[in-house]
């Protein structure tokens, strides 16, 4: 199978195994992935993507929150390594869904530490974009959707936006503290207020109330 065709199927295999919306969640978000290949394939296998999902789902279950796909394509961005290419990816993307960047490698921009995923946007510009390495954790899509909606870096220890090495509690049982879910409640309403996102169970909205 010649490479174009293989990276066909596997955005397909990405589409067929990413889980959608639960029923019972009061919002639902498009995602659209963009993911980045080469000679050898895509920058992340679609069960590494089906996973972080699948995750992003479970950690924002307490917010009565989910995301399922509006689409995926293809890529020829497989390493990041600036600010300006950060900013290339940007370029053109449809508003009101979420777009998150699968790459190969994501260097950071400030220091010389390990980079697994941000949330950027570029000069000028509010609207934001997620960029994941194909070496993140299972969390680190959950962490920056968190981001997307106002979180910063946090101290509580429970939490997946807290990013210092600590062994309590274990990674598996790490999620949003309390704190973080009120914080986010009205991020979220201004976010599908101003027509950021699109709630896709509330799609018949009134227009935004001037501020």
């Amino acid at each position: 199978m010649l490479p174009a065709l293989a990276v066909l199927a596997g955005l397909g295999d990405i589409e067929k195994l990413a889980p959608a919306c639960d029923e019972a969640r009061t919002h639902c978000f498009a995602i659209q992935l963009h993911v980045a290949s080469d000679d050898s394939g895509l920058a992340a296998s679609p069960v590494w993507i089906a996973t972080q999902l699948e995750n992003a789902n479970r950690q924002f279950a307490t917010l009565d929150v989910g995301f399922q796909l509006a689409g995926v394509d293809g890529s020829s961005v497989m390493h990041v390594a600036t600010r300006a290419d950060r900013n290339a990816l940007g370029t053109h993307l449809p508003a009101k869904i979420i777009h998150v960047f699968i790459v190969g490698q994501l260097d950071n921009v400030d220091d010389d530490a390990l980079v697994y995923g941000v949330t950027w946007h570029r000069p000028k510009e509010s609207r934001k974009y997620i960029i994941v390495s194909a070496k993140a954790w299972e969390r680190t899509l959950a962490h920056e959707l968190g981001h997307f909606f106002g979180l910063p870096h946090s101290t509580y220890a429970v939490s997946i936006m807290n990013k210092t090495p600590r062994d309590e509690p274990p990674p598996e049982k790490r999620t949003f503290a309390d704190e973080e879910i009120a914080a986010m409640r009205p991020a979220l309403l201004r976010l599908v207020r101003d027509r950021v996102i699109v709630d896709q169970r509330r799609k018949s909205l009134p227009p935004p109330v001037p501020l």
